[in-house]
């Protein structure tokens, strides 16, 4: 499962609150996060397609939602937020470089990285939300 490889590479990028869930309980798990903490939070997938090859079965997964999060003052200085958003993604940047260190996907493409406002969260956090596409590379024998 990919979840360990992800979780490993945001704790290498510099993240110490590492979580893995639904959409629907992230504000509940972020809420319990310490103004300190650099989260890291793996979105868990909510669908996938089966591809059907050469009579086997492939499953392919959407972009993988990824966020680098922190807390902030609630309607902090736009100047505050920009050194933390800057912070946060230097720590995005280093967990892109960590997945490809792993050599376990095929070649990771462009990442879009989406601003993640202090009102999405009851824990009042800003950061980015990646989505990064990932394909694990498959040993197949002849």
């Amino acid at each position: 499962m990919i979840t360990a490889t992800l979780k490993t590479a945001l704790e290498e990028a510099g993240c110490d609150f590492i979580l893995y869930e639904s959409s629907q309980l992230a504000n509940l798990l972020t809420d319990q996060s310490k103004p300190d903490d650099l989260i890291g939070l793996i979105l868990q997938p909510t669908d996938i397609t089966l591809k059907v090859r050469a009579n086997a079965v492939h499953e392919l997964y959407p972009p993988i939602k990824i966020e680098i999060l922190k807390q902030t003052i609630l309607e902090d200085t736009a100047e505050n937020n920009e050194e933390t958003l800057e912070a946060l993604l230097q720590i995005a940047k280093d967990f892109i470089r960590e997945i490809i260190k792993t050599a376990e996907f095929q070649k990771v493409k462009d990442v879009v990285a989406t601003k993640v406002l202090e009102n999405r969260y009851d824990a009042n956090v800003i950061g980015w939300s990646l989505a990064i596409d990932l394909n694990l590379i498959e040993n197949v024998s002849c």
